[in-house]
């Protein structure tokens, strides 16, 4: 008898344990929202828990009421899914066998953005679990360097990608590694400490996506590289919000590169020497100098030497500069051997001259040795456009043509006019003649 209730107790216990080991896991989703980048890729969590293996299990992720993905019968059948998805979503074939039935959604678009419903499906089970996806548009620099004189005002331009609301979100310009401004942390005491109060943004404009910066009355030490950032606190990859701008402060001085107002003609094998110096004069020791024609390095001077490195092979061993007038200003280039294929517009530029002229233009004309040099009427001088100044040897062979066309012409007329007599004459004595032979009924009379 004491048996049975041992009996009866090993029996509910056995089925406690069966309820606890067929007891159907639970699909979970993390309750904060998920956030992405835009044309980047981003992961939608969701599991079982307990982990089940769910690889053969009817898998499904909604977008509303489109489809995302649908997972049936082992392998993913894209029939059924919404074309805006096609090719951009995917689940992990280890993960399904644990449970992890996560999304992976590649190149995000606004679109994208919303509620998203992750579902499992089998014979005795059918759960679902809900997840929010927030899409951040990119942060984009219209230009990547900007040029601008101490003493101006210049506006750092940037923007997202997509227009959108900014007004609420936290915006932070830094220069280096230095915050000079954050619209979210306002402090007028640091701003005026690190002289920020000349910077500002334009309130107006952030509800429609612009986060340019304005710089008032530049300096020198505003010179540097900026970068524009917008923080996200759902994005934890917060470097992908930011572009970055670098600004090139040069001061207001006297000194400027100076080239010369006509162009340098010199024939085919000589020595062609392109003016370029600084006015007032001074030292060039310590800049680089380049000299450059269609984007092609012509001659690079650095760090007190050439750099025949950085040159286009082309002009390897034929220019040279004067090296021993830099102290003084002249930056002239010497070109040997000069060849048909050398013409053009050089291009003579001291990149870290803290002059408002930094860059001059030099033409070079060649000329064969067959051709003449013409001279360019006065009020042509000064135009912009490229005046050639030397007239080809074809243009005389134009010319000799020409002459021989008209002599052609003439000799061909004036033989046509002798044919034309020779056959009037003929005729005229052949009428004479008839006129004096006598008829042949007068001669019967």
């Amino acid at each position: 008898m004491k048996l049975i209730p041992v009996m009866l107790l090993l029996l509910v216990c056995s089925d406690c344990f069966l309820t606890e080991d067929t007891k159907d896991p639970d699909l979970v989703c993390p309750s904060k929202a998920i956030g992405a980048v835009k044309s980047e890729d981003v992961l939608l969590p969701c599991h079982l828990e307990p982990p089940m293996d769910a690889s053969a299990e009817t898998v499904k992720w909604k977008h509303g009421n489109h489809v995302v993905h649908h997972h049936h019968g082992g392998k993913h059948d894209s029939s059924k899914q919404w074309e805006h998805f096609r090719g951009r979503t995917s689940l992990s074939s280890e993960g399904l066998t644990e449970g992890n039935l996560s999304l992976t959604l590649s190149s995000v678009d606004l679109l994208d953005e919303g509620r998203y419903k992750c579902s499992v499906h089998t014979e005795s089970m059918n759960k679902m679990c809900y997840i929010k996806l927030n899409v951040e548009p990119n942060v984009v620099c219209p230009s990547e360097h900007i040029e601008v004189t101490a003493g101006d005002d210049v506006i750092l331009p940037c923007r997202l990608e997509t227009p959108a609301d900014a007004s609420g979100k936290t915006l932070q310009w830094r220069q280096g590694n230095n915050i000079v401004y954050e619209n979210e942390k306002h402090d007028t005491a640091k701003e005026k400490e690190r002289n920020t109060e000349r910077l500002s943004l334009f309130p107006e404009e952030l509800a429609a996506g612009n986060l340019s910066l304005k710089i008032s009355a530049v300096r020198l030490e505003d010179n540097g590289k900026y970068q524009c950032s917008l923080i996200s606190q759902l994005v934890e990859q917060k470097e992908l919000l930011y572009c970055s701008i670098f600004v090139t402060v040069v001061s207001a001085g006297d000194r400027e590169v100076v080239g010369p107002d006509e162009p340098v003609t010199v024939e085919v094998g000589q020595v062609a020497v392109l003016p370029c110096h600084l006015e007032p004069p001074s030292s060039l020791s310590d800049l680089t100098l380049e000299w450059t024609v269609n984007n092609s390095k012509v001659h690079i001077h650095r760090s007190h030497k050439d750099n025949p490195s950085m040159q286009d092979e082309r002009f390897r061993n034929r220019t040279s500069l004067f090296n021993s007038e830099l102290d003084r200003g002249n930056i002239s280039l010497m070109l040997k051997n000069v060849t048909t294929e050398d013409a053009g517009n050089y291009s003579c530029f001291v990149p870290k001259l803290d002059g408002k002229v930094r860059r001059v233009n030099v033409t070079l004309n060649v000329v064969k040795t067959d051709q003449c040099t013409c001279p360019v009427p006065p009020h042509k001088k000064h135009n912009n456009d490229e005046e050639s100044s030397s007239c080809n040897i074809w243009l005389q062979c134009v010319d000799l043509c020409f002459d021989l066309l008209v002599l052609c012409i003439t000799v061909y007329g004036f033989m046509k006019y002798i044919r034309h007599g020779q056959r009037a004459e003929p005729e005229g004595e052949n009428q004479n003649n008839l006129r004096a032979m006598p008829h042949d009924d007068q001669g019967g009379e």
